[in-house]
């Protein structure tokens, strides 16, 4: 069975990072969670990508069917467009879908 991850980078502001934690802790995070319990998720910050105004992290939720990744995908897509509305060019991000390949 191949695991499939939707990762989101987000670039924030350092003088925002505080409102865009709240908002992980509050809204996207426990949307997933309660959505899809049994998928797991790893949030990092980048270290090989650094700006001195911004932090860059990356939430990866790790999916173990596409359905489970459809559904991340629509979710997402709203609670994003959400977080553009409250902050804006505060919190830049892009989303990909990666698939687990064995060799």
């Amino acid at each position: 069975m191949n695991m499939y991850i939707f990762n989101t980078t987000f670039a924030v502001q350092n003088d925002s990072r505080k409102e865009w934690e709240e908002w992980m802790q509050k809204t996207y995070l426990p949307t997933f969670r309660d959505i899809l319990p049994d998928v797991s998720y790893d949030l990092m910050e980048l270290m090989s990508f650094r700006e001195d105004d911004s932090t860059n992290f990356s939430c990866q939720w790790r999916c173990n069917n596409p359905d489970e990744l459809e559904i991340i995908n629509k979710y997402s897509s709203v609670l994003l467009n959400n977080l553009n509305e409250t902050m804006g060019e505060k919190c830049l991000h892009f989303s990909s879908v990666l698939k687990e390949h064995n060799f």
